[in-house]
């Protein structure tokens, strides 16, 4: 997984610092956001391979809207996206954020609750772009 690009979209710095260092660590490059708008910014800069985004940042369900946008998009269509929240927190915020999502698919590959390990979530991370690079590597009867 060496040199694959990830973008981190959280608005809580220090998770942000502390995950980034830790995925840096294990050889991802890593560009960081701390809302949709930045995130967005930093896709068009960094073309990431694999995208973590925060259920809620500037309002509660601005990550699951961003990451619903990025999947109705054509170049952003693709790219995998683990969504991270403390959900289990406040139930009212939980059915307002899941009721954003009504009558659409759901816009993340895999969702994980906060605090998250960083071990696990390289590992999701990892298998994600394993599965990606399948998906996308040329069958044996077409690459002739």
């Amino acid at each position: 997984m060496e040199g694959k690009r990830i973008l981190l979209v959280d608005d809580d710095v220090d998770l942000v610092m502390s995950v980034k260092a830790y995925l840096s660590s294990r050889g991802f490059e890593i560009a960081t956001a701390h809302n949709g708008k930045e995130a967005y910014a930093r896709i068009i800069e960094t073309r990431p391979d694999l995208i973590v985004l925060d259920v809620m940042m500037d309002y509660d369900e601005e990550g699951m809207v961003f990451a619903s946008a990025l999947k109705t998009d054509g170049p952003t269509r693709e790219i995998p996206i683990v969504m991270l929240s403390g959900f289990s927190v406040d139930k009212d915020v939980r059915e307002k954020v899941l009721a954003s999502l009504m009558g659409q698919d759901w816009p993340a590959e895999y969702f994980m609750q906060k605090p998250v390990r960083l071990a696990d979530l390289a590992d999701r991370i990892e298998l994600l772009l394993e599965r990606e690079a399948k998906r996308r590597a040329p069958r044996p009867d077409e690459e002739a």
